[in-house]
């Protein structure tokens, strides 16, 4: 199964989501490679926190530029999940990757920078699923405030926005704006390796309803 984790706007967690969401896959027992297909190598980094650690469960990276339809085709025979961390922008790998994709999942914060740029994606998945008809594409609200006052409010306003975008899917499960993710980033660690139980829940919730993972 390949999944791309991308959009067209930076900042919205993409590197996060996807290393996230390749340690959950491998904690059940899943071979998973992940495609580090951004020239900011975030997820490359991430990765060689990991290995010097010798942290378990292990999974492989590799990194690939410009058209990468090929090699995730290749991957795809070879391992369980493919997931795919492209750039924050309309890049060629954005493209090419869901051209061969099951899904894409695209992070983005409840703000209008961000959800602007669903107009662009809506647009490059009408173009896309001419060749790939049965790509699913969802989009997964990231850094949501902590706030219990603002944060039900803030999901209203997003779920609200989502409606314009009938092409794309707006999944019921969230993550909030924790400190957390970033502190296990550096470590080369999933914060399903962490103690924080808010943290590690909102991962199982991605991962059950995009993986069915359970």
């Amino acid at each position: 199964m390949i999944t791309v984790i991308g959009c067209n706007k930076g900042g919205s967690a993409k590197t996060t989501t996807a290393t996230n969401i390749s340690i959950g896959l491998a904690l059940k027992g899943h071979e998973v490679v992940l495609v580090d297909a951004d020239p900011q190598r975030s997820a490359s980094r991430w990765y060689s926190e990991r290995e010097q650690a010798c942290l378990e469960p292990k999974i492989t990276l590799i990194e690939k530029r410009d058209n990468i339809s090929q090699t995730l085709r290749s991957l795809d025979d070879k391992y369980d999940h493919v997931i795919v961390d492209v750039s924050g922008r309309n890049s060629r790998e954005l493209i090419t990757g869901c051209a061969v994709a099951d899904q894409i999942i695209a992070p983005h914060q409840c703000s209008q920078l961000d959800l602007d740029t669903l107009i662009e994606l809506q647009q490059q998945l009408e173009a896309i699923r001419d060749l790939n008809p049965d790509l699913k594409a969802y989009c997964y609200q990231s850094m949501a405030t902590t706030n219990p006052i603002l944060q039900s409010n803030e999901r209203y306003e997003f779920l609200e926005f989502m409606k314009e975008f009938d092409a794309i899917i707006s999944l019921n499960s969230f993550g909030c704006y924790r400190k957390v993710y970033r502190d296990v980033i550096s470590e080369g660690k999933s914060v399903l390796e962490s103690c924080n139980e808010k943290a590690k829940n909102e991962i199982f919730s991605l991962l059950e309803e995009a993986f069915s993972w359970d």
